[in-house]
């Protein structure tokens, strides 16, 4: 479920030398269809123990966040090659107009970044699942309560955030890149923030989360050694009365 391999060399904006282009357009579509499988082994996984996972509703948001995160990426890396077939590289088609068509490669940014959003956002869902089920041991909340928040963190937010870059960006022509790849403009107007800034965002508080858990269970670790060195030591105590 692990094997996401982002190829990010049609995004990049150096030159790429011509002999080893080609080389890196297979890794690239190689890297992409391993991930595209992984990615459908981890859902087809998902939903063969679905019933037997999913019994309380910690487990149950648990594996909701998992299959979201995988489906988001899988139709990202779909939008990936689609938007990748659709723009024009000026050393392969060097007779003709290498600037990507406007419209076309537009729509399939917008969903890439959507998903790719997407994919981050469902992983704060699955840090809040963690640090709430660390921090407040004994709460209780509804799962579909859960679920309702699961949905509007992991999808609604995304799509504000990649709606107002395009409303922003649009006037123009500095949503997108104007050649090599369909992706968010970065020379222009610097859209490729609102992917950079919310991801990195993510990751510094899932960072954060990490080093909470581990706090909380080496300290539990260590109240649970100590109580029992103390038993130990009570016990030994009244023998020797």
């Amino acid at each position: 479920c692990n094997l996401h391999l982002q190829p990010p060399h049609l995004f990049l904006n150096s030159e790429i030398p011509e002999s080893i282009e080609k080389l890196l357009d297979i890794i690239t579509y190689i890297g992409v269809g391993i991930s595209m499988i992984s990615l459908l082994i981890c859902l087809i996984i998902e939903g063969n123990v679905w019933k037997a996972l999913t019994k309380n509703s910690t487990a149950f948001m648990r594996h909701v966040a998992i299959v979201n995160t995988a489906l988001s990426l899988l139709i990202a890396d779909i939008c990936f090659i689609i938007g990748a077939a659709i723009a024009k590289n000026p050393k392969e088609n060097p007779d003709e107009d290498y600037k990507v068509p406007v419209g076309p490669c537009s729509a399939a940014t917008f969903f890439m970044h959507f998903f790719y959003l997407a994919m981050f956002f469902w992983m704060f869902v699955s840090s809040l699942l963690l640090l709430y089920r660390t921090v407040m041991v004994f709460s209780q909340m509804f799962k579909w309560a859960m679920f309702a928040i699961g949905l509007t963190m992991g999808y609604v937010c995304p799509l504000i955030i990649a709606v107002t870059t395009v409303a922003a960006m649009a006037h123009g022509n500095g949503y997108v890149r104007e050649d090599q790849a369909c992706w968010l403009n970065w020379t222009k107007t610097m859209a490729l923030l609102a992917l950079v800034i919310p991801a990195l965002t993510i990751v510094v508080f899932n960072t954060f989360v990490i080093t909470v858990v581990l706090y909380k269970m080496l300290r539990r670790r260590s109240t649970g050694n100590t109580a029992h060195i103390l038993t130990c030591y009570i016990s030994q105590e009244n023998l020797e009365v």
